[in-house]
């Protein structure tokens, strides 16, 4: 017998998909042994409206599926009985496009034993969600007593690119979570700044200014909000969290128009926070930008700024950067015990200004032989700790500038010695002979320090970490590679830190990335634009809107950052005055560590977001004989002194704990409940034999 049960939920060609269903269901029952040659994907994509439709209508439509004969020799006279299309071949399975009204027919044939198409696979924003332990949190696994996701939470991006009405930013009745945007109008060639706090109005804007205007479009914000707080195809780590985000202005007086100042980092902080404040909710805001300074001090009044901005339920995150590659550049330098070292260094095709930095304690003097193209120009430089105004030297492809910066927190000066391109790129090599009265230390980041021809010198990527994931107050984050593509040459490593993420110390010897986490190929949200969407993975069609639904795949601390954001705003939805020192505690507490801690690689580890979330409750997350997982069938009463079990067995182990681990009381089920007579009014964990555990308020 077979039974069909419709409902009034969807109407619309209900008589078609109760025909074909049925017709399906017969031909199935028919199959005895094989009646599951169709895989479930398959056949529950046989009786969508969009299938069906396209098969009463006699339309000649294709799906591609994987399908397996019982011979290969067998394969090619299958697909030409059922005009199937072969798309790969690989022996006895292979991918085919095969007519939709020949499905069935061929799943009935016994040289057939599977096809199938399965739905679900994607590319792995959701393995980062695993990898940062979020699935529990977003799940309300035990012994948490609910689900975690950043429901009254705001997440603020700071960015460049959004598409405002990318489905991943949409509520289920279609409605923008984007509650404010300041952004920017084209004028006259000029841009000017505008805000937006009207969701609607943000929807019909359809997007930011720098994802449709200037130089080039970027897609870098839609990306990053997307893994913070997306909420579609690819689901981000607060996806019911308010979204607020800040449009990155394009600087025509940088040499890179789409780099901004630090002012202007500073207001786009601020104005999110006014936000938050008058809307009383907690907020984290993340940043996946940054400027490499290395160990300069220059920026000593943005980071006070920060640590005004931030406190109880005000957070802010940031990308660490992605200049740790030693493969291809390194950075810093140290002449260990030396006063006069030579040390090479090169650029191949400099585009804009680069600056070398140099700390030592006493004065310095470098002689500077320095080629490009096919001249070599020697510059002697001295400078003394009593310098202040900037000296230029003009050379036929480029300016020398040098002064000397505020000096180090331990007191030592630091200078600067800054070489732009007067023409365009250029290709610069420079020999250095530095005489010093201390030891002295380099930092430079677009011109590679190749080697030190001086015994005794360390030469590595320390103090890439940038600003502002360099300040106290900000949580500042390393990419962790947790996958890479198959097939890849590239040389990262799975399981530990990207060879790109970006190292500490900091200026002043501070140990940086705080935390770690998975940043390597991470799939989200991509701003469809039709003259600039080579790197799109996948492509949908958003009914209703001259929009697309688009997706990619990226990687580095900008992908990383914005988990550890959406995380934190899971952590404020349980605790909203959560201030940075209590997350940096709750951090280093709960991180999965990777190497020896603390450390200027990977911080604490990777992120936890389950350990942490339980680490703020207050909720046991280290009792070995605790599951971690609600009993299936079961449903908890509490009346009384008596905690009932409904659908437990009589004789079931009972294991009573607290909420510090200790046990403190062994029993069984008996006629479906526990007794609780003997214990303190509190929380506790409860573990039913193997078939999990709940948290009960007793």
């Amino acid at each position: 017998m077979i039974i069909i049960t419709l409902t009034h939920s969807d109407m619309k060609n209900t008589k078609l998909r109760w025909i074909f269903s049925l017709v399906l269901l017969l031909v199935l029952t028919d199959m005895t042994a094989q009646s599951f040659k169709l895989s479930g994907g398959l056949r529950d994509l046989l009786t969508e409206d969009a299938t069906v439709i396209r098969r009463a209508a006699n339309q000649q439509s294709r799906i591609s599926l994987i399908m397996k004969v019982s011979d290969a020799q067998q394969m090619a006279q299958v697909c030409a009985d059922y005009d199937m299309e072969m798309v790969t071949d690989l022996g006895h399975i292979a991918v085919v496009a095969v007519p939709i009204e020949q499905i069935e027919k061929a799943a009935a044939d016994p040289r057939v034993l599977r096809m199938e198409k399965e739905g679900g696979f994607h590319y792995y924003l959701d393995e980062a969600r695993k990898t940062a332990n979020v699935n529990p949190v977003t799940s309300g696994q035990s012994p948490l007593t609910q689900a975690y996701t950043g429901k009254g939470i705001i997440v603020g991006v700071l960015d460049g690119g959004l598409q405002y009405n990318h489905p991943n930013f949409l509520k289920a009745n279609g409605e923008s979570r984007i509650r404010k945007v300041w952004d920017f109008n084209d004028k006259d060639g000029q841009q000017e700044a505008v805000v937006v706090s009207n969701p609607a109005d943000i929807l019909a804007r359809k997007y930011s200014y720098s994802s449709c205007n200037g130089l080039n479009t970027t897609n870098h914000g839609t990306h990053v909000t997307g893994i913070a707080a997306g909420s579609g195809r690819h689901l981000g780590m607060a996806p019911e969290s308010d979204i607020i985000f800040s449009d990155v202005s394009i600087n025509a007086m940088a040499d890179n128009r789409y780099e901004l100042y630090s002012d202007y980092l500073l207001t786009s902080v601020k104005n999110m926070k006014d936000f938050a404040d008058e809307q009383q909710q907690p907020m984290v805001i993340n940043i996946s930008l940054g400027n490499n300074l290395g160990f300069s001090t220059e920026t000593k009044l943005l980071q006070e700024a920060f640590g005004l901005l931030t406190g109880p339920g005000r957070i802010i995150v940031a990308a660490n950067g992605n200049e740790g590659n030693e493969n291809e550049s390194r950075s810093y330098f140290h002449s260990g015990s030396n006063h006069t070292v030579d040390v090479a260094l090169k650029s191949q095709g400099l585009p804009a200004a680069a600056d070398i930095l140099w700390r030592t304690a006493g004065s310095l003097s470098v002689n500077l032989a320095i080629k490009s193209g096919e001249t070599t120009k020697n510059v002697n430089i001295n400078i003394s700790p009593t310098a202040s105004t900037a000296i230029t030297i003009n050379q036929d492809t480029y300016t020398l500038k040098y002064m000397r910066l505020d000096d180090a927190p331990d007191g030592k000066h630091i200078y600067k010695i800054n070489i732009k391109p007067t023409n365009g790129p250029i290709d610069i090599e420079i020999a250095a002979t530095v005489n010093c009265e201390q030891p002295v230390e380099i930092f430079s980041q677009f011109i590679n320090i190749v080697s030190a021809m001086t015994t005794g010198c360390t030469i590595s990527n320390a103090y890439t970490a940038g600003v502002p994931a360099v300040f106290p107050n900000v949580i500042g984050v390393g990419n962790f590679c947790n996958r890479k593509l198959p097939n890849s040459t590239n040389e990262e490593k799975v399981g530990k830190m990207d060879i790109t993420s970006s190292w500490g110390p900091t200026w002043d010897e501070r140990n940086k990335p705080d935390v770690s986490a998975p940043g390597s190929i991470i799939s989200s949200g991509n701003s469809y634009n039709p003259d600039n969407n080579e790197e799109a993975v996948e492509t949908y069609d958003i009914t209703g809107s001259d929009a697309k639904e688009t997706w990619v795949a990226q990687s580095g601390t900008s992908q990383a950052s914005p988990v550890v954001t959406g995380v934190i705003a899971l952590w404020l939805q349980a605790k909203p005055d959560l201030t940075p020192d209590d997350i940096i505690s709750i951090i280093k507490k709960t991180a999965k560590a990777i190497e020896t801690v603390p450390n200027n690689h990977s911080g604490a580890g990777i992120i936890d977001a389950y350990k942490g979330l339980c680490e703020i409750l207050g909720l046991p997350t280290a009792i070995p004989t605790l599951s971690h997982n609600q009993p299936d069938g079961v449903t908890f009463r509490l009346v009384g002194q008596t905690l009932y079990a409904d659908g437990a067995a009589d004789g079931t182990p009972v294991s009573i704990y607290s909420l510090s681990g200790a046990m403190l009381q062994q029993s069984m089920v008996q006629q479906g409940s526990i007794s609780l007579i003997g214990l303190q009014h509190g929380v506790y964990a409860v573990q039913l034999g193997a078939l999990g555990s709940t948290v009960i308020r007793y």
